[in-house]
């Protein structure tokens, strides 16, 4: 078996350098982006402290996808870890494994060379990277809507018993990834009955009688999903957006990274293509069908896309709309693989490896420069926004979210316990407050997922009178707050070792103020300051007024400022650096009051105050 292996890589060495590099790019960082909100739903479900009996119930209450992906990833779980390395590790495994299976059917449908661009394609797909970082069973998808066309072809150029039991069962695995699988499948029967026309009688009575073995074989290992598929028929979504003009112009380009470059360079060869296709020569028989490459592919390619965008279409404008991106997610393969075969049709050599080349470059750039995908969040930070809460609740004060069951994930385990409780929203705990006096405590208030922080005028009000926010994290679809009482707040900071004040004193710091308005005896400044040569994650910044030697705190809050890091193209973390600061000039002395930054890191020791050419006078 080794032997085997070692002399495949020998005479494929290509493949398995294509198959080398998909496996970097989606194991790279693969832990960089936080759990969004189905892939906690993921989590939670396949907790191994979970049994089997509880997986299927959550799976039935909770999911839209068959059981075998939960039941399995608890299995890993349970040997491997409950980790979102272990999940996302199984979608990344799969998302190699379907370059790999691309490559083989882009071989059997057409020739190796198609294969081969194929794969290249898909192993720089950003599409395919995301998903394959995702602990959701789209790539488990993906790999076994391609394996079962894959069995499909393999069974129609070769049709015996051996093909009947692979393409069967192929075809019920898939049906055990996605019950969307089930317009793939009959895709598949109507290109299998188009086909039954061009063959005499004997064989297609060979035919349908192996047809029949793969279909029973198929059946049999999707009936333990019947329950939950009449669950799921019965369910009517309405989250999704109903379907627009444009609405599968929007998907196309999710699927390519948003990126003209990519749309302008992938458009001639799929154009490419099908004037090749347009201009093949009439098949009459069977075997004209199958001999002919381009026909066959084509033919195949375009029942595949045609059947399932048409019961798509029809779904989601006669019912419950369909379209969003992942839901189109097996009509990847298909782009890809004609636009694999495209390529390969360029007869002239420097031509084709060129313009492959320099496709695969701008996809690339796209991916890790344009949209930063291994530097910049694009999930929703519950852990980020969690975190805060974590690292900064000694007291273990309460904890308000409108989305208790995905932020108990990070604050509920078995490593940390924390008071959550939800509520709708912040504007009704406020609310609570201002009804009665007694629930006024320090709390904290997280919430994401299209969920702002938003307070009424008078709930504003109430919290400015009340609360003085000192912690605070705004990030990707995610924020947090904590709220502390604002007559237990510090008005004054000890500036004593300073003395006598400079502009720069004790360490120094990059800052810069953004914005300074003092409009109505309401004076509002922003911008950001961070130590140089260290993460801003740890350190505290306050904006004080200084007069005779005193520091007075204007209350401030932290503003989350990704901007900052890849404007200086720092090395170091400095989202954290940002702030806003308002002061009422009601509530000073008469006198002029300079304004400075005061900032500290108490793990790295650093100490800072700098004073800007900012001044105050009442």
């Amino acid at each position: 078996m080794f032997n085997k292996i070692i002399t495949y890589i020998k005479e494929n060495k290509a493949i398995c350098i294509i198959l080398l590099v998909a496996a970097l790019l989606r194991f790279y960082k693969i832990n960089f982006q936080s759990l969004w909100m189905d892939e906690i739903y993921t989590m939670n479900i396949t907790n191994p402290d979970n049994s089997f009996s509880t997986i299927i119930t959550e799976v039935n209450n909770r999911e839209g996808f068959p059981y075998l992906y939960f039941l399995f990833l608890k299995i890993l779980h349970t040997f491997l870890g409950y980790s979102p390395i272990v999940a996302r590790g199984l979608s990344a495994l799969f998302g190699v494994l379907s370059v790999f299976a691309i490559f083989k059917l882009g071989e059997k449908l057409y020739d190796k060379k198609a294969g081969f661009y194929a794969a290249l394609l898909l192993t720089f797909s950003e599409y395919a990277i995301y998903i394959s970082q995702d602990a959701r069973p789209y790539t488990i998808y993906l790999f076994g809507v391609i394996m079962s066309y894959y069995g499909m072809v393999t069974f129609l150029k070769e049709v015996n018993r051996k093909n009947a039991i692979q393409y069967g069962l192929l075809a019920g695995l898939l049906l055990n990834f996605n019950f969307f699988a089930l317009i793939n499948l009959f895709a598949q029967a109507i290109l299998v009955v188009f086909y039954l026309f061009f063959i005499d009688k004997q064989k297609r009575i060979e035919l349908i009688k192996n047809g029949l073995l793969s279909s029973g074989i198929a059946i049999i290992l999707f009936l333990p999903n019947i329950y939950k598929l009449k669950t799921l028929m019965a369910f009517k979504s309405s989250w999704i957006p109903a379907p627009g003009p444009d609405s599968l112009t929007i998907i196309l380009k999710e699927f390519i990274g948003n990126s003209e470059m990519t749309l302008f360079m992938l458009t001639p060869i799929f154009i490419f293509f099908l004037l090749n296709v347009f201009n093949s020569k009439e098949t009459k028989s069977v075997s004209d069908f199958l001999n002919n490459k381009k026909v066959f592919a084509f033919i195949v390619l375009f029942s595949w896309t045609l059947v399932y965008v048409t019961i798509v279409f029809l779904k989601s404008y006669l019912d419950t709309s369909l379209y969003i991106a992942r839901y189109f997610t097996s009509i990847i393969p298909v782009i890809i693989l004609v636009l694999g075969i495209g390529l390969s049709m360029i007869k002239n050599k420097f031509i084709r490896i060129s313009f492959t080349l320099s496709l695969v470059m701008f996809v690339f750039l796209n991916h890790t420069i344009v949209r930063n995908y291994y530097k910049w969040p694009n999930k929703t930070q519950f852990r980020e926004a969690a975190q805060l809460i974590i690292d900064n609740n000694p007291k273990n004060e309460t904890v308000y979210t409108g989305l208790k069951y995905w932020f108990d994930y990070y604050l509920n385990n078995k490593m940390i316990r924390t008071n959550v409780i939800e509520k709708p929203n912040l504007e009704a705990v406020i609310s609570e407050m201002m009804a009665d006096p007694t629930k006024v405590k320090p709390f904290w208030y997280t919430d994401a997922h299209g969920r702002p922080f938003a307070l009424t005028e008078a709930a504003q009000l109430f919290v400015n009178n009340t609360f003085y926010i000192d912690n605070n994290f705004d990030g990707f679809d995610a924020w947090t707050r904590h709220f502390t009482l604002l007559k237990d707040v510090p008005r004054s900071i000890d500036i004593s070792k300073f003395i006598p004040l400079q502009t720069y004193n004790g360490d120094g710091f990059a800052y810069n103020i953004e914005a300074f308005e003092n409009t109505n005896g309401i004076v509002k400044i922003s911008g950001w300051a961070y130590f140089d040569g260290q993460s801003a994650s740890e350190s505290v910044l306050d904006v004080v007024l200084l007069k005779d030697g005193k520091a007075t705190r204007m209350l401030t809050q932290k503003v989350n400022r990704p901007d900052v890091t890849s404007y200086f193209k720092s090395s170091f973390d400095l989202a954290n650096s940002g702030f806003s600061s308002m002061l009422n000039l009601s509530d000073l002395n008469k006198g002029e009051y300079k304004i400075g930054i005061y900032l500290v890191n108490k793990k790295t020791g650093k100490t800072g105050l700098n004073i800007t050419d900012k001044i105050v006078v009442k």
